[in-house]
């Protein structure tokens, strides 16, 4: 994804706008942008708290290092990482314990493994 600081400007106002709120409680960076320090990324987002746009920030599917980084310029207010008893990897990478001793809330992403601990599958389920 772009995120340019120009970018996420117009995504933020692009928000604001289809919501029809002045401020946004959270707003997420879904995808890390490759082309994109993230450092510029939490600046960006650390004027748009400031200018009251957005009141928290936070980024989904992130490694310890970049939410660390991010952190520095910008604290952030939540990760959303994949987590379920079938799928723990932020357990052994990280990223657990970084959120907690930062103090980043952690929302999980799937916690049903996307409906298959939710009843979607059953015996009358075909695989094709």
């Amino acid at each position: 994804e772009d995120s340019t600081p120009t970018n996420i400007r117009r995504v933020c106002e692009n928000s604001l706008r289809n919501l029809g709120v002045e401020t946004l409680g959270i707003f997420y960076q879904h995808r890390v942008d490759p082309a994109t320090p993230i450092e510029v990324v939490a600046e960006t987002c650390g004027e748009l708290i400031r200018e009251g746009k957005i009141l928290h920030w936070g980024m989904c599917e992130v490694n310890a290092e970049t939410i660390r980084r991010a952190h520095k310029v910008c604290p952030v207010t939540a990760i959303q990482s994949e987590y379920h008893f079938m799928h723990r990897a932020v357990e052994e990478n990280g990223v657990l314990a970084l959120c907690e001793e930062l103090g980043i809330g952690f929302v999980p992403y799937s916690p049903l493994n996307r409906g298959f601990l939710g009843g979607m599958i059953n015996e009358y389920t075909r695989f094709d």
